[in-house]
Order: structure tokens, then sequence, then C-alpha cells
């Protein structure tokens, strides 16, 4: 009774709901920089609240430097991507202004990560209209400890997380919403701009991604409106379609190849051989040679690295990626398997993740099997149908490049988490 009574109190409103959202991050964020490493796990602190062996420690440094620079030359010296990482901008200016700490962040984080989950909320209360059930189909999102790794230390996952939601919910709104106002129409490409400037900050190799699917989406959506003679909608699609070209390529001009911000150059892999398809057009099969060169690029940070997956699999040809597509959906999806959930590690760190990642698997696995029961429940909607299309062709794409688990397992999980809440949604009411 009393949880039901709780669940009722939760999801009575919408603030109530980002509150439990922030206040959650927050806490454990505090706990983990001030308790859990100094003195609870101390061999994994690596000083100043942060953990041995990640990303975060170099963006500590950056900001630490980009910060002294400010405050000796101004805010001239102020860049949104030092080196090419906007984690480190992004700190440098609260690092100015309240010190060179990192635990100054976690506020930032923890409402990033809040309203991310805020708005995942929102896509599901839109198709199931029961915000129990939609509250339900977020928590992953929100609890799983892996997230804890953007939210408790210095990372690009919370907010390509919220910026991946807000623009699936803005294409949700464009096509499921019946509405005829300009109003809500302006609004919701506004949403979907939002989302696409939050992935730029962190991420603009994705908007890249994004805005080359969404050419593709409009024009089946148009297609598919003129057969289901569906004018009201089709209106709304053709000027979402102008939208895109006119943003799109303002945007992609400032897009480097895919892959920069998180190896380097991939210029590092041009003596590998590629042969280009005849079958193809040159900007198609130049795209497939971007993901081959990522990969290649990928395989040269370190051959013996804990995680790597068909580490000697490599693309020479877009016939090459083709045919390795649906093992790239296996570990897309699955990965990493049962097998490795209980295997020894060679540090504490190692088998901490193995653990929680087996837990966190067992929970996307059920999931993954309930998502069944979407496919039948809204086969006929077109939003469904997109939000599906985006998520599962960005996992694709990460799993094409990345031949080790731990940036797969990271950089999916937004996408991933669509298909989380769409099996969870489906859990009945007690």
């Amino acid at each position: 009774m009393y949880r039901r009574s709780f669940l009722d109190w939760i999801t009575g409103s919408n603030r109530k709901i980002w509150f439990l959202f922030f206040i959650y991050p927050l806490c454990v964020g505090f706990f983990v920089q001030f308790v859990a490493l100094p003195y609870l796990f101390p061999s994994l602190h690596a000083g100043d609240g942060l953990m041995q062996g990640g990303d975060w420690l170099y963006f500590h440094r950056l900001a630490k430097d980009l910060a002294e620079r400010i405050r000796l030359e101004g805010w001239y010296a102020w860049e949104l991507r030092p080196e090419g990482q906007a984690p480190a901008g992004i700190a440098a200016i609260f690092y100015v202004f309240f010190g060179p700490r990192p635990w100054v962040m976690l506020p930032l984080n923890a409402l990033v990560h809040a309203f991310g989950g805020l708005v995942l909320f929102l896509i599901m209360q839109d198709f199931v209209k029961d915000r129990k059930r939609a509250f339900i189909s977020v928590l992953p999102f929100v609890f799983f400890p892996s997230a804890m790794l953007w939210y408790t230390q210095m990372h690009k996952d919370g907010m390509i997380s919220l910026g991946v939601f807000l623009f699936l919910w803005g294409w949700e709104r464009i096509i499921q919403n019946q509405r005829e106002d300009w109003s809500f129409l302006l609004s919701s490409m506004g949403v979907l701009a939002g989302g696409v400037a939050l992935v730029w900050i962190v991420r603009p190799y994705v908007v890249e991604i994004l805005w080359g699917l969404s050419f593709l989406v409009a024009l089946i959506l148009s297609a598919v409106f003129v057969a289901l003679r569906r004018k009201h909608c089709l209106w709304r699609i053709n000027l979402l379609l102008f939208w895109l070209v006119v943003v799109g390529l303002t945007l992609v001009v400032q897009v480097d190849t895919p892959g920069n911000d998180i190896i380097g150059d991939p210029k590092e892999a041009v003596g590998f051989p590629w042969f280009s398809a005849r079958w193809l057009p040159g900007s198609i099969d130049g795209r497939f040679k971007a993901v081959a060169m990522v990969r290649e690029a990928y395989r040269f940070i370190d051959p013996e690295a804990m995680g790597n997956v068909d580490w000697e699999v490599t693309f020479h040809s877009a016939g090459d990626i083709i045919r390795y597509i649906p093992r790239a959906l296996t570990l897309g999806f699955l990965a990493p398997f049962p097998g490795t959930w209980v295997e020894k590690g060679v540090s504490l760190e190692g088998v901490l993740r193995r653990r929680v990642t087996g837990l966190e698997m067992l929970v996307v696995y059920c999931s993954l099997l309930l998502f069944s029961l979407s496919l039948w429940r809204w086969r006929k909607n077109p939003a469904f149908w997109t939000l599906v299309f985006y998520s599962l062709s960005v996992i694709l794409v990460y799993a094409l490049s990345f031949p080790n688990l731990g940036p797969l397992y990271r950089e999916r999980y937004g996408f991933l988490m669509v298909f989380v809440a769409f099996g969870l949604v489906n859990l009945k009411k007690k």
C-alpha cells in the first residue's frame, strides 16, 4: 500500500518527478566524491573526488589549464572545446568562479541527468497516456549505476542523452500530435533544435548522423502520409524537411569526420586499403569509409585493452561493413554477454564494473523481450517507428565503429534506453 501511495504521489506532477530525478544523482555525486572514493575505495581514488582511469582526469586537467588562462588573459581565452573536449570548456567556466574542484560540476551534472529522465518520461507518457507506467519505464535510465560515470565524474554522456531525447521528443510531437496551430509546431521544432544544439556541443559528429537520418525519415514519412491521405501531417513534415536543409547545412559544415572527438585524428589510419563500391554513390561510400577509418584508428589505441571485442575485424569495403551488420547489432544490443559478467578481474574496479554490468544487462534483456509487445502495439504508429529507427541506426553505427565494449556501452546508453523504456512500459499495473 505504501509503495502504491508513493507512486501515486511522485507521479502526480512533473515537478515531483524532476525533483526525484535531480536529487538522487546530486546526493550520489557528493557521496561518491567526498566519501566513497576517499574513504571506502581509496585504491580507486585519483584525487579531487575523481576515479582512476577515466577521461574525466583529462577533462579536469584541461579545464584547470583553461581556467588559469582565463584568469590571466581574460574571457577571450575561453573556448568551447579545448583540444576538442566540450566538458573541459564548460567546466572551465565553473572553475573560474568557484575554483578548480570537480565537485562544482555536480549540480549541473545532476540537472542534465534529471532533465534527460524527465524528457524520456514525457515521450513515454505521450504513447501510453499512463503516468505510472511511463514513470516506471524510465527508471533504468535514471538509476542504472553505470550512469554514475557521467553525473558523479565529468563526461559527455549526460548531455548527449538529454540532447538525443529532446531531438526524439521533437520528432514525436511533430508526427503524433494532431494539433494544427503554428505555435505548437514551432515549439516542437524548437525542442528538436535544442536537442541538436546539445548534441553538437559535445559530439558534433553525431549531428551529421542524425541530420542524414532525418532526411531519410522525412522523405519516408512524406510518402507514408501521401499514401494515407493525411494532408494535415504532410505539410508539417515538408516544413520540417525544409528546416532540416537550412539548419543542417549550417551545422554539418562545422562537423569533422565522425569519431574525431573520441579517438583523435582518424587520418592515422589512412594507410589501410579501401576498395570503393561501384554500386554505391560516392558520398554514401565515403560514409562507409569514414566508419571504417574510425574503427581502424581506434584499433591503434590499445590492442590489449580490456573489453576489446572483434578487435581483429577490419573493414576494407562497404560490403565488409554490410556483412558485419548482424554481428554489430548483436553487440550493440546484447553485449557484454553473460559469460563476462562473472569473470575475475585484475582490479577491484574491473570486478565491480562486471558485476554491475551483469545486473544492468539482465534488465536490458528482459526489457528487449517485452519490447516485442511494443512492436505489435504501435505497429501502425509512425512516431514509434521513427524513434526506433533513429535509436537503432545510431547504435548500429557505434557497434560498427568501436571494437571495445567500454565506449560502446557508454555511448549507446541513451539510445538503448529508448528500447528499454518501450519494453518496460508494457508491464501491467497491479
